[in-house]
């Protein structure tokens, strides 16, 4: 054995140990699965995961974020042990949309630039990779506009949705979503004419049902850079086409931060974000929308509101601020999380931009750039009845930020077990390599541990780049003394 990935290999049972000792597993009753991704074999310096299924535990190993060039897809077992790989190529003209696994493989939905057409492409990855079918899915309506398609796919992964942007022959704004049954093969498309200018209108989220239910939010800017509310508009339906356009906000208020999922226990799907009466970057109160399938025309959305109280604005942004009046700004939900009692549960993350400028000189002339600098910081978790009334909240303070590289390693990472919700982040508080666990009970009852820490080598996930992979399971990348690896937890 080389003698470098030997002490690599030390570090690393070392950090294991560390984490067994700091009493992770015994907290949760959870058991961690760490191995090393192969090295050298693949090109690419970023991780993603993918999914599992019977043929294994799946990973995107990539390059750019844009997903204009080339990947890998990792395959490994699942006890984490690597098996084989396989290289996608994508044409010069075609940007990746959406790559996850589903019961028979690995399915990949692209844009391809063909002539003066875009074309919605497909491929089906067989588990072991070493087979592959292809077709078309359509036509973009609007062949410059490959970056306004949004693609979910449902929760049994049977059913996958893409929402396209175009203008119909009247020159009105058409909204389309084109539907793709995996077992079946069974393609299709339905519009529905949006009277907006197609400048003016945007598609904000989606999301899809087991049973081909389709929604999404779009949003509508008279003028662009006015102070009046931007609108919102829920655009759903079933295999049969489009219901209604109907509104979720007026001219009295603002909305953001806002996520879209298909909630499994009642058939509908739920809208959580936050609201406010002057500003769209504010947060007033919290926002929940219930989308039912008999919603019939001349229905409107219910809409409801929930203003925040003086306890969890204090706690948010501090005493001193509350009494003056503020409010919390920058609040984005990151998971709503609907649960088997009609409640729900909102966790958002507080996530903001700002500039950092430098002055040098060529040849004493003074020079100016400047850089973004990603905030992500405290975590606010809100729990809701049935009746959308807010029955307790818990706050978490954290403080991350970077430029874009560093920002890649910042946020959290959210995973639904059945008595707890789970986050995990990089305490980059003190800079000394820390990855927090925090459990959130159906109560409020919060527990929170170090999972790793380490002096010796940097030890950091990738938030964005994880993914609950089963009931119980979570898989995320890391990164460890330089060397890529993949960390599983799982809740016994």
């Amino acid at each position: 054995m080389p003698h470098g990935k030997a002490n690599f290999e030390i570090r690393l049972m070392r950090v294991i140990l560390i984490a067994w000792l700091l009493g992770v597993c015994p907290l949760l009753a959870q058991r961690v699965t760490m191995n090393a991704l192969p090295d050298g074999r693949s090109l690419y310096s970023h991780y993603r995961v993918l999914g599992e299924n019977a043929g294994g535990v799946y990973l995107m190993n990539y390059r750019d974020a844009d997903m204009r060039k080339n990947f890998t897809i990792i395959r490994s077992s699942h006890s984490l042990e690597y098996l084989n790989e396989k290289p996608i190529e994508l044409g010069r003209k075609s940007r990746l949309i959406k790559l996850f696994t589903y019961d028979s493989g690995i399915c990949m939905v692209y844009l391809e630039k063909i002539r003066q057409q875009t074309w919605l492409q497909y491929r089906l990855i067989a588990p072991g990779l070493d087979k592959e079918s292809a077709g078309t899915l359509g036509v973009l309506d609007n062949p410059e506009s490959m970056d306004a398609v949004t693609a979910e796919y449902s929760f049994n992964r049977q059913w996958i949705g893409i929402w396209t942007e175009g203008v119909s022959e009247q020159g009105l704004q058409k909204l389309g979503v084109t539907l793709f049954h995996l077992p079946t093969g069974r393609k299709l498309q339905h519009n529905c004419l949006v009277p907006f200018s197609a400048k003016q209108v945007t598609i904000e989220e989606a999301a899809l049902g087991n049973e081909g239910q389709h929604a999404c939010t779009v949003s509508y800017d008279e003028e662009a850079g006015r102070r009046s509310p931007i609108r919102y508009f829920a655009a759903f339906g079933t295999v049969a086409g489009f219901k209604p356009l109907l509104p979720i906000n007026t001219t009295s208020y603002h909305v953001s931060g806002m996520e879209l999922v298909r909630d499994e226990f009642t058939g509908c799907f739920v809208l959580g974000g936050f609201w406010d009466e002057n500003k769209e970057e504010r947060s007033g109160g919290c926002l929940m929308l219930s989308l039912a399938d008999s919603i019939e025309e001349g229905n409107s959305a219910p809409v409801t509101k929930t203003v925040f109280s003086e306890d969890l604005v204090s706690e948010l942004i501090g005493a001193t601020a509350q009494e003056k009046g503020r409010l919390p700004e920058n609040l984005f939900v990151r998971k709503v999380v609907p649960r088997d009692d009609g409640g729900t549960l909102l966790i958002a993350e507080k996530f903001y931009i700002t500039q950092h400028l430098e002055t040098f000189y060529i040849n004493g002339i003074p020079q100016t750039s400047s850089k973004n600098i990603y905030h992500y910081d405290d975590v606010l978790i809100v729990s809701l009845n049935p009746n959308a009334e807010m029955e307790w909240f818990k706050v978490l303070h954290k403080r991350q930020s970077g430029f874009a590289g560093a920002g890649f390693y910042n946020g959290i990472a959210v995973y639904v077990c059945d008595n707890s919700v789970n986050l995990l982040y990089n305490d980059n508080v003190t800079q000394n390599n820390r990855v927090m666990h925090v459990s959130i009970d159906k109560k409020g009852a919060i527990l929170q541990k170090v999972l790793f820490n380490s002096d010796e080598v940097y030890t950091g996930f990738v938030p964005q780049e994880g993914k609950q992979i089963g009931y119980n399971r979570f898989l995320v990348p890391l990164t460890m003394d330089k060397k890529p690896l993949l960390l599983k937890l799982t809740q016994d």
